[in-house]
C-alpha cells in the first residue's frame, strides 16, 4: 500500500506525491524530509505518516500545531483515515493511499473504536437508532433501521445489506434515496473481497483507485464512492453491509466510513444476540446469562419459564447489577409476545417532570417544547412487553397514574382529551425494599399488589459461586471478540481471585473486570495481576439482604412452583368465566395443553 499526498500551498497549483515506503516524512527544506514544505515559523521535521498493522498513523513532532479535518491534534500519535485533510498553517495536505493489487484496506476493532469520538455531532440520531434496534428481533425490522440510518447519517445515496440464513440462502435488503426499497445493482466484487478478507473496503473515489476503477459493476452503475463492512458476530461471518454514491461529484468521506463501520458493528451485535437467543431457546434453555449450576438460580429460571406463559404482571427483585434486565428480556423472549417489541424504561434515569410524557406521550403544544405529537413508551410497547426497571424510584404522583393504566389498559397522552387502548404485558424490577417504603408512605400499597401478581428474585452473584468461572469465561470471550483478540484463558491464580472476590457489583462488576483483563492480557492467559477488582466491602445492606432472601420453602421448590402454577390456572379460569379457549389464551398455551394441565391438578375431570 502506498501513500498519496495531495499538497496545496498559497500561490501554487499544488502537487501530488506518491510514496511506497513504510514511512513518509514531511519537514523544512534541508531537513532531510522526504517531502520538503516551506513553513517560515518552523524548522526541522514537522510530522510523518507511518504504516501500521491497522492502517496508517500520524506522528507529530513536538511544538508543531497541526489540524486534522479542522481539529487540532493533541496527541503525538493519531490514526489516519483516507480522505482526511491535514493543515499546517497555510499548507493543506490531503491524505489518501492506494492498495496494492488485491489488497483490502481492513481495520480491526481497535482502530474503529478510536474513531468513535467523531460521532458527537450525530449523537442524537445515533442514539435513536440504537434505541430502535433494542428490543427488535425480526430481521426485517433491524434491516430497516440500519439501512435508513445509513442514508440519514452519511452521504450515501444507496444502501444494500445481505445476510446468510440458516438454509444457506442469502437474504437481501435494498434502500435508496430515490428508489426506496427497489433492488439496484451493487459492486459484488467489493462485497466478495469483504467476505474473503474479513476487512472493511473503503473507496473514497472510484476513479482514483486502480483496483476498483476498472470493475464492470462500478462502470455500469456509475459508482463514484463506496464502503463495504463485514457483519460479524459470535465468531461467524453473517453478511455484508454496503453503501455507495452514484451522483457525479458526490463521495463518501472518513466520517461516513466510520459511521457505517460503527452502525454495522451495532447491527451485527443485535443480529448476533437474536441468533443466539433463538438457538438457545430451541435447545430448551433460557438465554445466556441464565444458564446456571447454582440451586438458587435454577429455582429462579424455573419460575421465569413458568411465568412467561402468562400475561400477569411480574415483579423482578434483586440487587443492582444482578441481571434483572436479563431475566426480563428472557421472559419476553419465550413468551407469546416474543414477536412484539420489548421496551425497557429506567424509571431512575428519567427526571420526574419528564416521566409522564415519556411513558404516556404528549400532543403538540401541551407544554413548552412540545412542537409535535409524540407517542409514549406504553404505545411503543403495544403488542409486546414494557419493562419498568427500578420502579421503586418512581415519583409517587406518577405511581397513581401507572396504577390507572394497569387497571384500565388505557393511556392518555399529556395534553390530550382522548385515551388510547394498549395491549401491553408489564414487567417491573427493583432493588429497593418496597415493603419498607410502603410502611413509610413512599410507595403505594395498591400499586405494589398490582405489579406483584407474580414475583421472581434474582440471586446475587455471591450466592452463585458455582456459576462464577463459567460467567467469567463467557464475558472474557465477549470482550476478546469486541477487541479483536483471541479468547484468553484464566490462569489458576486468576480463577482463585475470581472465586474469592465478593462481587458486590454482581454481573455488571464481573463483566467490567473481564473486559479490563482481556484488554490488559492482549490475548494471552489472564494472570492474577490482570484482574482489577473493587476493594468495596462485601457485606450487603439490610435492604439488599431482604430483597435477595430466598429460603427454601416447605416441601422444596418443585412443590412451590406447582402450587403457583395451579393458582395461575385457577385465576385464568376465573377471569375467563370458565371458557377454556379464552383461559388458554390468557395463560399463553394451546387449548389442549392447557386442558391437560387442568386435569393434572384435578381442576377438570378427565372425561
Amino acid at each position: 500500500m502506498s501513500f498519496i499526498l495531495k499538497i496545496s500551498e498559497p500561490g501554487s497549483k499544488g502537487c501530488v506525491f506518491q510514496h511506497s515506503g513504510p514511512k513518509v516524512v514531511l519537514g523544512a527544506p534541508g531537513s532531510g524530509a522526504d517531502i520538503p514544505l516551506n513553513v517560515p515559523s518552523l524548522s526541522g521535521i514537522y510530522f510523518s505518516v507511518e504504516k501500521t498493522p491497522e492502517g496508517f498513523e500520524l506522528l507529530l513532532e513536538p511544538g508543531v500545531v497541526l489540524l486534522v479535518d479542522g481539529r487540532e491534534v493533541k496527541r503525538r500519535r493519531t490514526p489516519l483515515f483516507p480522505g482526511q485533510i491535514l493543515q499546517l498553517e497555510e499548507i493543506r495536505v490531503k491524505v489518501e493511499w492506494s492498495p496494492e493489487e488485491g489488497e483490502i484496506r481492513g481495520l480491526d476493532p481497535k482502530t474503529l473504536s478510536q474513531g468513535q469520538e467523531e460521532v458527537r455531532d450525530w449523537f442524537e440520531t445515533f442514539m435513536a437508532l440504537v434505541d430502535r434496534m433494542e428490543g427488535l428481533r425480526d430481521l426485517d425490522g433491524l434491516a430497516e433501521v440500519l439501512t435508513k440510518g445509513i442514508l440519514k447519517t452519511t452521504e450515501a445515496e444507496r444502501c444494500y445489506l445481505e445476510l446468510d440464513n440458516d438454509t444457506g440462502d442469502t437474504e437481501k435488503w435494498y434502500r435508496s434515496i430515490i428508489g426506496g426499497e427497489e433492488p439496484f445493482g451493487v459492486s459484488h466484487s467489493l462485497i466478495e473481497r469483504v467476505r474473503g478478507d474479513k476487512g472493511i473496503v473503503f473507496v473514497p473515489e472510484s476513479s482514483a483507485d486502480p483496483t476498483v476503477a476498472g470493475l464492470l459493476s462500478v462502470k455500469r452503475e456509475g459508482i463514484s464512492s463506496s464502503v463495504a463492512v463485514p457483519i460479524h458476530a459470535l465468531g461467524k461471518d453473517l453478511g455484508v453491509l454496503y453503501a455507495d454514491c452514484v451522483s457525479p461529484g458526490r463521495s463518501l468521506g472518513p466520517e461516513d466510513f466510520r459511521k457505517a463501520a460503527l452502525l454495522g458493528r451495532i447491527f451485527a451485535s443485535a443480529v448476533g444476540n437474536r441468533n443466539l437467543l433463538r438457538s438457545v431457546l430451541l435447545e430448551g434453555e433460557l438465554p445466556m446469562g441464565l444458564r446456571s449450576r447454582s440451586p438458587s438460580c435454577k429455582e429462579m429460571i424455573e419460575k421465569a419459564r413458568l411465568y412467561s406463559q402468562t400475561d400477569y404482571t411480574i415483579l423482578i427483585r434483586g440487587e443492582t447489577g444482578a441481571g434483572k434486565d436479563v431475566v426480563a428480556r428472557s421472559i419476553h423472549a419465550i413468551s407469546g409476545r416474543s414477536e412484539g417489541p420489548f421496551v425497557p424504561v429506567n424509571c431512575a434515569a428519567i427526571p420526574a417532570q419528564l416521566m409522564e410524557s415519556e411513558l404516556f406521550g404528549h400532543v403538540k403544544g401541551s407544554f413548552t417544547g412540545a412542537d409535535q405529537d409524540r407517542e409514549g413508551f406504553f404505545v411503543a410497547a403495544n403488542g409486546g412487553t414494557l419493562f419498568l426497571d427500578e420502579i421503586g424510584d418512581m415519583d409517587k404522583d406518577l405511581q397513581s397514574k401507572i396504577l390507572r393504566v394497569l387497571e384500565t389498559r388505557e393511556v392518555t397522552p399529556v395534553g390530550a382529551t382522548q385515551s388510547q387502548r394498549v395491549d401491553v404485558r408489564i414487567l417491573a424490577a427493583t432493588h429497593r425494599d418496597l415493603e419498607g417504603m410502603m410502611a413509610k408512605g413512599e410507595f403505594r400499597e395498591d400499586l405494589y399488589f398490582r405489579i406483584r401478581e407474580l414475583e421472581i428474585t434474582v440471586p446475587p452473584l455471591r450466592r452463585r459461586k458455582e456459576d462464577l468461572l463459567d460467567l467469567a469465561e463467557l464475558f472474557l470471550g465477549e470482550a476478546a471478540s469486541e477487541l479483536g483478540l483471541s479468547i484468553p484463558l484464566l490462569s489458576h491464580e486468576a480463577k482463585e481471585k475470581v472465586l474469592a472476590h465478593s462481587w458486590r457489583g454482581n454481573i455488571r462488576e464481573l463483566k467490567h473486570a473481564m473486559r479490563i483483563a482481556a484488554l490488559r492480557s492482549g490475548g494471552r492467559e489472564i494472570a492474577g495481576q490482570d484482574l482489577e477488582l473493587s476493594p468495596v466491602d462485601a457485606s450487603p445492606s439490610p435492604a439488599e439482604e431482604k430483597v435477595t432472601e430466598s429460603p427454601v420453602p416447605p416441601g422444596g421448590w418443585k412443590k412451590r412452583l406447582e402450587e403457583q402454577e395451579k393458582e395461575a390456572l385457577l385465576r385464568t379460569l376465573e377471569e375467563s368465566k370458565g371458557n377454556l379457549t379464552r383461559a388458554a389464551a390468557l395463560f399463553g398455551l394451546p387449548r389442549t395443553t392447557y386442558r391437560e394441565k387442568l386435569i393434572k391438578y384435578g381442576l377438570l375431570p378427565k372425561n
